[in-house]
């Protein structure tokens, strides 16, 4: 049976622990906002970047986004991050790109790699992670990855990443009867909503942008911007070379598709775009699955070349060895912004950062 319709069958048991749970929640963030419940600022600016819903809607990439932004601004990058499936005695761990995933977890590791010069710390504790960075490090960003819900610290910006069924069927639907974390009182935290949409949407397309215009109207009252991205396929790199290898052309070649991740169908629009068509065998593994010589042996014996994301890569390199023979390809993907609503005068979401960024430094000079 789907889980939509179990859920639906489940409702007069399910709605009612979802509004306690969400009360739970809204007690719990009032108690942060009024200093009942303590909280850290760090002494550099610090974004979040969160989710209202459970599942992957991005929220990795844009970290990487920023981490490259970062960069541009000649500002020493801290990610703060759970690093979740990650088995480290040592907290908080500094993640190199030589690190173990199982030690570190996938995604904090896939960071670890694309941005060698970031200081990628995982540790549940973020408040013992911040004081660790503070005191070996320079930091001039703080990014806390998926930090929504993490009111143990401050934040100077909150990015919160939304996905279109968050805005249609899912809308206000708390865990268990739903798929939100809390419920819409949350959104009131937001500094910018980022709306996720797919890969082979265009944008400047008249129903993407009724999409946008509908979305901007029903986020109205939360009074804040709303940018639209995507998660754009860009090339597919040779494992051998991951991160930093040439594109390799792939276009119209027969192919098996592999991930591990959240949502499987936007890795499936980004390699058809890529390719030219859909696989011709798919193998699906659940979130942040580690994979065995078993998966690699059984994948590979397709015979075929396999197209895999840079979360799976990390994992897969360690087993590579094992399988000379086998052409895996990464999916070399980026962020990139569409259309903005709620904002006046428009522009696009980097300029409206470097403004808030702008305007933090020049508090700060103000205040000293």
């Amino acid at each position: 049976m789907e889980y939509r319709q179990l859920r639906k069958i489940l409702a007069p048991v399910l709605i009612p622990a979802s509004q306690g749970y969400a009360a739970f929640l809204r007690l719990r963030s009032r108690l942060f906002a009024r200093g009942v419940k303590s909280s850290v600022k760090p002494e550099a600016f610090c974004i979040s970047v969160g989710n209202i819903s459970w599942g992957g809607s991005g929220k990795t990439p844009l970290v990487s986004w920023l981490l490259h932004w970062a960069h541009k601004h000649s500002l020493a990058p801290v990610v703060l991050t759970r690093g979740y499936g990650g088995k480290s005695s040592w907290r908080p761990l500094p993640v190199q790109a030589a690190t173990d995933p199982a030690v570190s977890g996938d995604e904090p590791l896939m960071l670890a790699k694309m941005h060698p010069r970031a200081l990628i710390l995982a540790d549940p504790d973020r408040r013992r992670a911040l004081r660790w960075a503070g005191e070996h490090y320079s930091p001039g960003l703080y990014i806390l990855d998926d930090g929504m819900q993490h009111l143990a610290l401050q934040r100077d910006l909150n990015l919160v990443v939304l996905r279109e069924e968050d805005l249609g069927a899912e809308w206000n639907k708390v865990i268990p009867a739903g798929s939100w974390r809390e419920d819409k009182s949350a959104l009131a935290r937001a500094g910018a909503f980022l709306l996720r949409l797919p890969p082979d949407a265009d944008m400047s397309g008249s129903g993407v942008q009724r999409f946008l215009d509908n979305a901007a109207k029903k986020m109205a009252e939360f009074n804040v911007p709303l940018f639209s991205f995507q998660l754009k396929a860009l090339g597919l790199i040779p494992l051998r070379d991951w991160p930093e290898g040439a594109v390799q052309d792939m276009s119209g070649r027969t192919y098996a598709l592999c991930t591990a991740v959240g949502n499987p169908e936007s890795v499936r629009a980004g390699a058809g775009y890529l390719t030219g068509g859909p696989p011709a065998r798919e193998f699906f593994f659940p979130d942040h699955h580690r994979f065995s010589l078993e998966d690699l042996k059984k994948i590979a014996g397709t015979k075929l070349p396999v197209i895999i994301t840079a979360k799976d890569a990390v994992k897969i390199q360690l087993l590579r060895r094992e399988l000379p023979g086998a052409e895996i390809l990464v999916l070399h993907s980026a962020v990139e912004f569409g259309s903005t609503r709620l904002l006046k005068p428009g522009g696009g979401f980097e300029d409206w950062l470097d403004a808030r960024f702008a305007a933090y430094c020049h508090a700060g000079t103000e205040g000293f």
